[in-house]
């Protein structure tokens, strides 16, 4: 019940507010192992911003950008100015691969930092830079039976734990 009402009033706090320039933000982030496309609006005051995320990633044995990637970020803008902000975050999200031979779930946390580089002189377009530490890990079964043997072996999922993105936002 407790979670339920955390995530409603986190959701209803992303979907008030609108009244103010620039509060809400979407952006494309490209690495080389994930794509997101996100949606970023500015919660209680405006150095703390909440970020929903969706994207595909290509980070499990068939390596194509296949597999689901999903979450939330929040962050802090620690320093800034007209064109310039530098600011922490931290995600939580799903990460779900997509192959023919497992198929699980995996929980995603993560902490970094963000450069913000306003462009243009209408603060509409800005690009910036994340870099940080995500940790996910998982462990899946697979099994294999025919008439003469049964075999099962036990690996482990793991995302690569450091990353960083280029990204272009544009502010509405």
């Amino acid at each position: 019940m407790k979670k339920s009402l955390f995530v409603l009033g986190f959701f209803l706090l992303l979907a008030g507010g609108a009244n103010a320039q620039n509060n809400n933000q979407l952006s494309f982030q490209f690495s080389y192992n994930q794509v997101e496309l996100a949606y970023q609006h500015k919660l209680l005051y405006p150095k703390v911003w909440g970020e929903v995320f969706v994207g595909t990633g290509n980070q499990d044995i068939n390596r194509s950008f296949d597999d689901l990637v999903a979450g939330l970020r929040i962050g802090y803008n620690a320093f800034s100015n007209k064109k310039n902000s530098l600011g922490i975050n931290t995600s939580f999200g799903i990460y779900i691969p997509n192959n023919d031979y497992y198929n699980v779930a995996t929980p995603v946390i993560g902490a970094g930092i963000r450069y913000t580089r306003v462009i243009g002189k209408s603060g509409k377009h800005c690009m910036f830079v994340n870099a940080g530490y995500q940790y996910g890990k998982r462990d899946y079964k697979q099994v294999y039976s025919s008439e003469i043997v049964n075999v099962s072996t036990i690996g482990t999922f793991k995302i690569a734990p450091l990353y960083c993105s280029l990204c272009y936002g544009f502010r509405f």
